[in-house]
């Protein structure tokens, strides 16, 4: 891959609407990029705050999870029970594997992300979740009522299932 390449990786992800929001109807629904940007500063944030954690590598993971998507596209989460198991994570493997060189620290800071093995990134699954929520609570405020189920579904998430977002969680279910 040429580094012209990963530009144009990099840019795309600007272009890409996140597909679970045009799928219940939000029009101009926010870009992989939006989401990855609001997440990431979201997760350094948060994790500044949480003991024995690296911050910046919350956040790296959170700017770096998604990039796999200038290629693949945002998946919406119902239309993935429809892949084999496995299948759409080996294929964010292989395509990590082409956007960065051999030995890159990205791939495994993606693999760490996917795993969700460690303290960094049980965090950063549960801010990414966290974000989504919030954007959809953004989007039913302004009167998008199509997100109202993905609201209803929080509570099988990463982040109630995280002692640190679920406090988010719980005000966001509470209003």
């Amino acid at each position: 891959m040429t580094p012209d390449d990963w530009v144009r990786d990099l840019l795309h992800l600007k272009r890409i609407r996140r597909a679970g929001w045009a799928r219940v109807g939000v029009p101009a629904p926010e870009s992989v990029a939006d989401h990855a940007f609001a997440a990431a500063l979201l997760a350094w944030r948060i994790a500044r705050g949480v003991a024995g954690v690296d911050a910046e590598r919350v956040a790296l993971m959170i700017l770096l999870h998604d990039f796999h998507e200038a290629r693949l596209g945002d998946i919406a989460t119902p239309s993935k029970q429809y892949f084999a198991a496995g299948a759409i994570e080996d294929a964010e493997r292989r395509i990590v594997a082409e956007q960065w060189p051999d030995g890159d620290e990205a791939v495994a800071i993606v693999e760490e992300f996917l795993t969700g093995e460690s303290p960094e990134a049980e965090l950063a699954r549960a801010v990414d979740n966290l974000e989504f929520l919030l954007q959809a609570r953004d989007y039913r405020d302004a009167g998008h009522r199509g997100v109202e189920p993905m609201i209803g579904r929080a509570k099988s998430g990463a982040a109630w299932a995280h002692p640190v977002t679920r406090p988010w969680v719980e005000r966001i279910l509470n209003e």
